[in-house]
């Protein structure tokens, strides 16, 4: 978890900067798992309020997962832009199109998971609607974790359903977009 030291010590500084950047990642999929991790982190706080540990517990362990899924996505994005790189030339051709298939079907795994993960979290809030509905400065803090995950979601499935779209069909294609709720043709 973040801690006030850390955002002063320029983390947040130093991933909006390479968010800027010109360079392959951290892209959109980096942001749907930050947004993941907020929202969660949210839920936990406003949990802590509610005195549902069990539930603030459930949202720090997405909390986590968000964060992972952050690093996973750069790394598989990261091996999507290196395919993209392979030698191009008719001898070349097949291999680096395989390389490229290969590497945005791997991609498109820890955005599915971001999308899984995203509606945990709305499943908290969810679990969470009562005990803060009295009070309405939680109340509006769910709503805010809910907004924030239901865009992180549409983020990460918008994410597989492009890595996805010009892939040959394979069990493992129709099983993502099945996981998406994508129908067959619509990708």
């Amino acid at each position: 978890m973040a801690h006030d030291d850390d955002v002063d010590g320029g983390e947040l500084t130093d991933f909006l900067n390479r968010l800027a950047a010109r360079t392959p990642t951290p892209a959109g999929g980096s942001v749907a798992a930050l947004c993941t991790a907020q929202a969660a982190a949210l839920v936990a706080m406003v949990a802590r309020y509610c005195d549902t540990e069990e539930l603030a517990e459930r949202a720090e362990g997405l909390v986590d997962e968000a964060q992972r899924l952050m690093a996973d996505d750069e790394r598989a994005f990261g091996a999507v832009a290196a395919a993209w790189k392979l030698p191009r030339g008719s001898e070349h051709d097949a291999d680096r199109r395989a390389a490229i298939n290969d590497a945005l079907l791997a991609a498109s795994e820890p955005q599915a998971r971001l999308v899984e993960t995203a509606v945990d979290v709305l499943v908290l809030i969810d679990q969470l609607r009562h005990a803060a509905a009295p009070r309405p400065g939680l109340a509006s803090d769910l709503v805010a974790a809910a907004e924030v995950a239901r865009t992180a979601s549409a983020i990460a499935r918008m994410n597989v359903e492009s890595n996805v779209r010009t892939l040959p069909d394979s069990e493992e294609r129709e099983r993502l977009l099945r996981r998406m709720g994508v129908m067959k043709g619509r990708a």
